[in-house]
């Protein structure tokens, strides 16, 4: 017989709705980034009262600052969308992270990030939406992950995104991989005396319900979202951290710690929380892992890109992103330039003059507006996909995130990499990609 205080925990009033529906919708059934030994302990102890949802809560303002140096806690369960705690403090979302690197960026005084994890992952929903965000953000503010003790899964992901890993000796990273869990009670309610009958349409409608076996169709659907998931998280991460997409894949999701990690490739730096915020206020810290890198190749995407253009004969060169490759920094203060020469310079290098002039661009950020469009024109060339460049430009997307969605366009069928380019205004605004509404809708504000 279950007891009071578990009885009152999974069904009480007041408090967001019973518990055991909230953790079941989000877990089972659905595609997760998760050490999965650990995410069966998290779950079992929400059951059983033993542990609240999460550490640190929703991180919307900077929980510390010191200096220039901004510093986030991204501690336990990750979850796409913030929600009312059922008890406890609510986990950590990817919509709140989002919303605390908006306020980040705004911040001129800002120019550093230190996100110190230790989360097993989550879920798989949204996550690399938050992750290309930062990806592109790294180009202007230095973001640094700190894992300690553990980034998983989910967790490992928002750590590659950053400029570089610093990892503790008994600190763990890895298990790029995906999971997804299917409950079958079949058993229990045949015991019980219990028969479900569905009355559907659609043949897979049903398919993955817990009062069934799990059908080869529903097996199948599932695996196929599973790898679907896994090949863009291992070219996501391959993306962020340079490293070959094999290298990743080797690892077979599994967890490395201290200097295995640092000499797998997958952590930049062995040290602790004390010893990074002491070098970062030191003032001479750097970007040492990019700079390590700034004689390697270009990354995964774009040498697949330049392949697909000599194989077109089209001969394009995706040229790097200058301001990938050096610390970030905030602009000393200088007169921004004038309206009206804002607008003719943006017009003639197809930007946006209305968000130029909002923002009130100086000379230097002009030109490096002017850059990432001309990187922008020659990605999309190299993708074979010219006339999308124009919209990534006009909404204003970052380079990292025109890279990933370009490589997402070729990576989801063979006939992609040789399509003809969209023929009509329609056709190209059918090809418009997610972040470039994203972005847009971000500089409407």
């Amino acid at each position: 017989m279950l007891k009071q205080n578990l009885l009152s925990r999974l069904f009480s009033r007041g408090q967001g709705g019973p518990l055991v529906p909230q953790i079941y919708s989000r877990v089972v059934n659905r595609p997760l980034l998760v050490e999965p030994a650990m995410a069966d302990a998290l779950i079992d102890g929400w059951l059983r009262g033993g542990v609240e949802a999460g550490a640190g809560g929703e991180p919307r303002q900077i929980l510390e600052r010191v200096g220039h140096v901004a510093v986030l806690d991204v501690s336990g369960p990750l979850i796409a969308r913030a929600v009312e705690p059922v008890c406890g403090v609510a986990p950590t979302s990817y919509e709140g992270l989002m919303l605390a690197f908006d306020e980040i960026e705004a911040d001129a005084n800002i120019t550093h990030v230190v996100l110190r994890l230790e989360s097993p992952g989550g879920e798989a929903a949204q996550v690399f939406d938050l992750t290309d965000r930062m990806a592109e953000l790294r180009s202007r503010k230095t973001l640094v992950a700190m894992v300690d003790d553990y980034a998983y899964s989910g967790g490992y992901a928002i750590a590659a995104a950053c400029s570089e890993i610093w990892v503790t000796r008994t600190g763990g990273v890895g298990s790029v991989g995906v999971v997804i869990g299917h409950r079958d009670v079949s058993e229990a309610n045949s015991k019980a005396g219990i028969k479900w009958t569905y009355v559907h349409s659609g043949a897979m409608k049903v398919a993955g319900n817990p009062n069934e076996p799990l059908s080869d169709e529903a097996r199948g659907f599932m695996q196929g979202e599973s790898d679907r998931l896994y090949e863009l998280f291992t070219t996501s991460v391959a993306r962020y951290r340079d490293m070959p997409v094999e290298d990743l894949r080797a690892t077979e999701a599994g967890i490395l710690f201290g200097q295995n990690a640092i000499d797998a490739g997958l952590a930049d730096h062995l040290g602790t929380f004390r010893e990074l915020m002491a070098e970062l206020q030191g003032g001479s810290y750097t970007r040492k892992r990019l700079q390590q890198s700034a004689g390697s190749a270009q990354v995964e995407a774009d040498q697949a890109s330049v392949e697909r253009s000599a194989a077109a004969g089209e001969g394009g060169k995706v040229e790097s992103d200058p301001a990938s490759e050096i610390p970030g920094s905030v602009e000393t203060a200088v007169e921004p330039l004038d309206a009206a020469s804002l607008a003719e310079q943006c017009q003639q290098h197809g930007l946006s003059a209305a968000t130029a002039i909002k923002e009130r661009w100086t000379t230097s950020q002009l030109e490096a507006a002017v850059e990432r469009a001309q990187e922008i024109r020659n990605l999309c060339t190299a993708a074979g996909m010219p006339k999308l460049a124009a919209e990534y430009i006009t909404a204003g997307a970052g380079i990292e995130a025109v890279r990933g969605e370009l490589a997402s366009l070729l990576a989801r069928g063979p006939n992609l990499s040789t399509r003809k380019p969209a023929g009509n205004h329609r056709e190209a605004k059918a090809c418009a990609t997610t972040y470039a509404a994203v972005y847009a809708r971000r500089n409407a504000r």
